[in-house]
């Protein structure tokens, strides 16, 4: 009798077809016939070299798929240095984590930066080696022993787009090895002119352009985001093979999911815009694949910051050869954006909309919600699903980000980013400075500054997603305007809302309330059974958004005026646990979870 396949084995039979087919696709049959074989050995290689505990926590996961969508998936994120000075010194606060019921944490600039500025972490020298100051991989190895122990899955950012231009496949480039030349893309003076027409710039106020010219390579780079970030060549099958290597090594030290920087943009097409092209697609596919075969347990998380309508596809689609399943998570960035804009106009009109154009999430896949994060809050984004409710889109969302930079009365304390406010882009700060905590000079101000943060933690949580919150939010930390004095951080607004962990801060009065608040939104959850794709229903009241959470009904009202609900006789208040009228009224900025009897 033969023996049983290995777990290995039976994974490669199962999901190498795809993963071929998809190669393929990308490369033509020809270059991948010649490809796959090593492609197989490096996915074998990097399948025996598993670590014991990874290779059992991938057959218990493999058992329960959808193990990430559950009620009690709640996580955070944070930057490593200032969240715990160290990856050791992050292992020293994971009891924190635990007492706020985390199951997911997204650690943030872990990996080799380059000297210098380097986009907050964002452009990697080395992706197998932890930025040194902050200890080594043997140390992030100690930190997911940790982790797994208390259920939580470390994440960390995998920059797909682009590295460093002192990574080594750069510096070697630079020396002009054909080879690494080839991992990216130079282009004639020609060439970009005409690329450009097609092109938006992400960073118009520090970074303008797409392009660098660089001596050594003889022509100009393209670099979407800053100079100092090199877009790879995803159109050579080199990259996607170092790629494939590089994830399934950080997976095998115990990383649990790949934050998937920047991949709207992965595949470049001269005439177009170069966002959400098919084959950027197909590449996370193929890294998904890869996965699949050698390591199960490990997630994949899509940040495509890009309007609605294009978001879902990153969670895989339907090609006519069977399901192609691509990311496990997808930032609900959509639906972030909104609640801001509804706190702004004291209308539930575009959170709705958003929550109704989130359905149909596939099996085993799952939104990820957040109230704020390390990022800027992108207006644009949200610009096509505002246009399907209003003829002049652009002059709500101005409107909207005037308002949380504090324009006329409002009490939101942000700043714009990358604008002067005559063109729609970001708005920086964070989420206690935004919801008024920061301005309020009273206890009645203060306090509604503390309902509209529970608002939208609320609108994160209720909503299924796997609820993340971003480092000292939960203590209710104010904008940091010191990055202004740091050479190396003061031409990137967005370390306003980055400020280093205060943990005296968890024992004021502020942190409790936030605390407490989080740890009722998220025990509602549970006792709820809600998890996964969210779903909208009429409240009757233009400002209350109405959530099925389960079998309850969450409303959030974005109006600083009471608001008269309706609901089915019976049923009770989860959180406060007293019964309801037929008809209750729901406080100015408050919410109201109802449970039936």
């Amino acid at each position: 009798m033969p023996p049983s396949p290995s777990p290995h084995e039976r994974r490669l039979a199962a999901f190498g077809p795809r993963l071929r087919r998809l190669i393929a696709r990308l490369y033509g049959e020809a270059r991948a016939e010649a490809l796959w074989p090593r492609v197989s050995d490096l996915i074998s290689i990097q399948a025996a070299a598993r670590p014991a505990p990874l290779a059992a926590l991938d057959l218990l996961r493999e058992a329960d798929p959808a193990w990430f969508v559950s009620p009690e998936m709640v996580g955070y994120s944070g930057y490593v240095d200032r969240f715990g000075g160290t990856v050791a010194g992050v292992a020293a606060h994971v009891d924190h984590l635990e007492a706020l019921g985390v199951r997911y944490l997204h650690l943030l600039a872990l990996l080799k930066a380059r000297a210098g500025d380097s986009d907050g972490g964002f452009a990697i020298a080395d992706y197998l080696s932890v930025e040194p100051r902050l200890g080594t991989m043997a140390d992030v190895e100690r930190l997911t022993e940790r982790l797994r122990a208390a259920r939580i899955s470390l994440c960390v950012d995998l920059a797909l787009n682009h590295t460093a231009d002192d990574h080594e496949w750069a510096r070697r480039a630079r020396s002009g090895d054909p080879r690494y030349r080839d991992f990216y893309h130079v282009l004639t003076g020609e060439q970009v002119q005409a690329a450009e027409t097609h092109l938006a710039q992400v960073f118009p106020a520090t970074a303008p352009g797409n392009f660098t010219y660089v001596p050594e390579m003889g022509g100009w780079v393209w670099t979407t985001f800053y100079p100092f970030q090199w877009d790879l060549n995803w159109a050579n099958p080199e990259v996607m093979l170092a790629m494939i290597d590089t994830m399934l090594r950080l997976a095998n030290h115990g990383v649990e999911a790949f934050r998937l920087d920047s991949i709207a943009f992965l595949w470049k097409e001269v005439g177009t815009d170069c966002r959400n092209r098919p084959h950027a697609h197909d590449v996370v596919r193929v890294l998904r694949a890869a996965l699949d075969i050698v390591a199960p347990a490990t997630l994949l998380k899509a940040e495509a910051i890009v309007p609605t309508a294009f978001v879902p596809p990153y969670f895989g689609v339907d090609e006519g050869e069977g399901f192609e399943p691509e990311c496990h998570l997808v930032y609900n960035n959509s639906l972030m954006v909104a609640g801001w804009v509804a706190l702004a106009e004291q209308s539930a009109a575009l959170p709705d909309a958003i929550v109704r154009a989130s359905g149909g999430v596939p099996r085993g896949a799952n939104w990820l919600s957040y109230a704020r994060c390390h990022d800027d809050i992108g207006w644009g984004t949200v610009l096509r699903d505002l246009a399907a409710i209003d003829a002049d889109p652009q002059s709500r969302l101005r409107a909207a980000a005037r308002f949380t930079e504090g324009a006329g009365e409002s009490w939101a304390t942000g700043e714009p980013f990358q604008s002067d406010g005559s063109v729609l882009h970001g708005t920086n700060g964070t989420l206690a400075s935004l919801a008024g905590l920061e301005s309020a000079t009273d206890d009645a101000a203060r306090e509604m500054a503390f309902r509209r943060i529970a608002l939208l933690n609320a609108l994160a949580i209720a909503s299924g997603g796997l609820a993340v919150t971003y480092m000292g939010d939960e203590a209710g930390l104010l904008n940091d305007h010191a990055y202004r004095a740091d050479p190396d951080r003061m031409h990137e607004g967005r370390w306003l809302h980055r400020p280093a962990m205060d943990w005296a801060a968890l024992d004021t009065p502020a942190a409790r309330r936030i605390t407490g608040d989080l740890a009722r939104l998220r025990d509602a959850r549970i006792a709820a059974g809600g998890a996964g794709a969210p779903a909208a229903f009429d409240t009757g009241h233009p400002a209350v958004l109405g959530l099925s959470c389960g079998g309850d009904r969450v409303f959030l009202n974005f109006s600083g005026e009471p608001a008269e609900v309706d609901l089915p006789d019976g049923w009770h208040d989860r959180l406060d646990d007293r019964p309801l009228d037929a008809r209750p009224t729901i406080a100015p900025w408050r919410l109201l979870w109802a449970r039936p009897a």
